[in-house]
């Protein structure tokens, strides 16, 4: 029983695991573009980097001459290898694989925040209003085709109007995560996959070679 009950711990801890999602969140505003990596509820930030201190130089000391090497004899260039075939039998069973892959990760993506503001001004009111329809059609434009290829679970889309703004401004925050539990089915899935088809794709090519030989 005592085995079970470890057992028992280990699916339950690796199960909680899984579900901790991990992935990034961006920042676009007045100051510039930031960049954190997200683990379950830390936040790692990536950009801006932080500027480095600079150390004071060592004063260098002076080089002696250097005797003039002789020169070197000219080694004739080495053949090249011949190609080894079998590339595109490993491509075309392992291409599929990493597609599939690919697919199932962007399915297991999710948007949990996704935020865009755009905001209208001028000195003219008549110019402001002007830019704030235009801001408005750009934004429903750009919105949809975002909402529709991603799941977002927290999104909102907004135009401000500010007569004291330069112009047309914009702010946006993107947050997106995956659990753990479904990159590690997807890639033990995929590596399954992958190698039985090398192992198939190998096995093709010994039989070329025989008939060709």
């Amino acid at each position: 029983m005592r085995a079970v009950h470890i057992l028992a711990v280990v699916v339950l801890v690796l199960f909680l695991i899984g579900q901790v999602r991990v992935g990034g969140r961006a920042e676009f505003n007045a100051d510039g573009f930031f960049l954190w990596i997200r683990l379950g509820k830390f936040n790692i930030k990536i950009l801006p980097m932080k500027p480095r201190e600079e150390k004071p130089k060592k004063p260098r000391k002076p080089k002696k001459k250097k005797e003039p090497k002789k020169p070197k004899k000219e080694k004739p260039p080495a053949p090249l290898p011949e190609k080894i075939g079998g590339a595109l039998e490993y491509a075309q069973a392992l291409l599929p694989v990493g597609l599939e892959a690919g697919k199932g990760m962007w399915r297991g993506l999710r948007v949990d925040v996704l935020e865009i503001e755009l905001t209208a001004g001028g000195p003219d009111p008549a110019d402001a209003a002007m830019l704030y329809g235009q801001a408005n059609a750009a934004l429903g434009a750009l919105w949809y085709p975002l909402t529709k290829a991603f799941h977002v679970k927290d999104g909102t889309a907004r135009v401000k109007l500010d007569f004291d703004a330069p112009g047309t401004t914009v702010y946006g925050q993107a947050a997106l995560s995956i659990k753990i539990g479904t990159v590690v089915c997807i890639g033990l899935r995929a590596g399954w996959k992958a190698l039985f088809g090398a192992l198939a794709a190998r096995k093709r090519l010994k039989l070329k070679r025989r008939k060709a030989a």
